[in-house]
């Protein structure tokens, strides 16, 4: 596996679109009105910062300059009923030959290094697969909800407690 970074995507518009595709196929089944657009515009969103929302997207990017995955910093994830006060930790996607090399833990680090150094309490997520995963990771599950039928973790990490 080639060694990767983890950087802005506002810093790669190159690689926008392959990651507004992926990020499109991973979740239309939980957002289905948004399209490559949505993402695509998150991106421009987050490379105009500052703007009066907090929208941050990384990318991990091999040495060769290939896009591996990407993970996102945001004020809120849009997920119904939620009462927990972000910021979250969405988005997070590594193509599938890409994981098992650490490309994810880099990705999911660099979210939580940038909310520590942003001054959060907490860090918020929710996951339809990953709960274990992230578990091994110093997450605690706050709760189960259905969203679109589909069963979500939703869960937290301290930040104060790294």
């Amino acid at each position: 596996m080639a060694k990767f970074k983890v950087e802005s995507l506002a810093d790669f518009p190159e690689h926008w679109q392959t990651a507004a595709q992926w990020s499109y196929g991973a979740w239309q089944h939980e957002f289905p009105s948004d399209t490559v657009q949505t993402y695509l515009d998150m991106y421009a969103l987050a490379a105009s910062q500052p703007t009066n929302r907090l929208v941050e997207v990384y990318a991990a990017i091999s040495n060769d300059d290939e896009l591996l995955g990407v993970a996102t910093l945001i004020d809120d994830d849009e997920l119904p009923g939620a009462n927990e006060p972000g910021p979250w930790l969405a988005a997070v996607f590594v193509k599938p030959e890409s994981r098992k090399f650490g490309t994810g833990s880099a990705l999911v680090q660099r979210v939580v290094d940038r909310a520590v150094e942003l001054n959060y309490p907490t860090l918020y997520l929710y996951t339809e697969f990953a709960e274990n995963w992230y578990i091994t990771k110093g997450w605690t599950k706050i709760r189960s909800t259905l969203f679109l039928g589909l069963l979500h973790t939703v869960m937290r990490l301290e930040l104060s407690e790294l």
